[in-house]
Parts: structure tokens; C-alpha cells; sequence
């Protein structure tokens, strides 16, 4: 159930508790207070001292934990989503926000994806780090 507050945020505009908002959110109270913390989203204080949240929330959040799956980090998250003011109808801002999550999550995928490879490879193992030649590294003892 959403309340109605006559705050900065403007009249009648639907916002969320906490507890509403972590439900809807698929999260938990503790994990809003965090994403708060990040600046992932931002909230007020209603004029009972209820801490509140815009429905767009909602979304940051999703985003964020979204981005968090491959490796983007909520301070990084944050900062592509600040871009986008509270109740923002601008869908070009929202999907350039997606987009941008997205690209650094490729990045990311990628630079796993290369490390893996390199794993696999045992290369790494056999390199000679002052000459960066696979064998033996120089000044090896060898037994029997």
C-alpha cells in the first residue's frame, strides 16, 4: 500500500516504506537501508520522521542488483543512476542508464572470460616473469 506525502517531492505523488518498498523491490529492509547507504537510491523523511522512497526505487534497485551479478559494484551503479532525478519520466535517461550498465557488465564478462582462458591454459605457470618466456624460468634447480 503506498501513502501520499506532502513533501519536497511534490503533492500526491505515491511513495513507499521501507518494508513496501523492499517487497516490491524483492529485497530485504536491511538490503534498502544499504542500497540507501551506496546512494543507489535516496529517500526522505516524512513529517512523522518515516523514512520514504519514490516509486522509482523500484527500479534502481532491480538495476542495481542486476549489475551486481556480473560484477559491477554498487558505487558504480550509483553513479550511472544518479544521473536520473527522482520520478523521472525521461525514458531516454532510463535505457542509457541500462545501456551503460550493461556495457560495463560486458567489459566485465569479458575480462572473466580471458582470465578463465588463462586458467585453462596453465601458461601463466610456466612463464619466466623477467623474460615473459614459457619454460623453464632462468636460475631453476633441477633434481635427479
Amino acid at each position: 500500500m503506498t501513502t501520499t506525502e506532502q513533501s519536497g517531492h511534490g503533492a500526491s505523488h505515491a511513495t513507499l516504506t521501507v518494508g513496501q518498498l523492499a517487497m516490491a523491490a524483492g529485497v530485504t529492509p536491511n538490503a534498502v537501508r544499504f542500497y540507501e547507504r551506496y546512494g543507489v537510491i535516496s529517500g526522505y523523511r516524512s513529517s512523522g520522521n518515516a523514512r520514504r522512497f519514490t516509486v522509482d526505487a523500484i527500479c534502481r534497485i532491480k538495476l542495481a542488483l542486476a549489475a551486481q551479478r556480473v560484477g559491477i559494484t554498487l558505487k558504480e551503479s550509483a553513479g550511472i543512476l544518479a544521473g536520473i532525478p527522482p520520478l523521472s519520466r525521461d525514458l531516454d535517461g532510463w535505457v542509457a542508464a541500462g545501456e551503460e550498465l550493461v556495457r560495463i557488465g560486458r567489459a566485465r564478462v569479458s575480462q572473466l572470460h580471458a582470465t578463465v582462458n588463462e586458467l585453462a591454459t596453465l601458461e601463466f605457470l610456466q612463464a619466466d616473469p623477467r623474460t615473459g618466456r614459457l619454460g623453464e624460468p632462468s636460475g631453476a634447480v633441477r633434481s635427479g
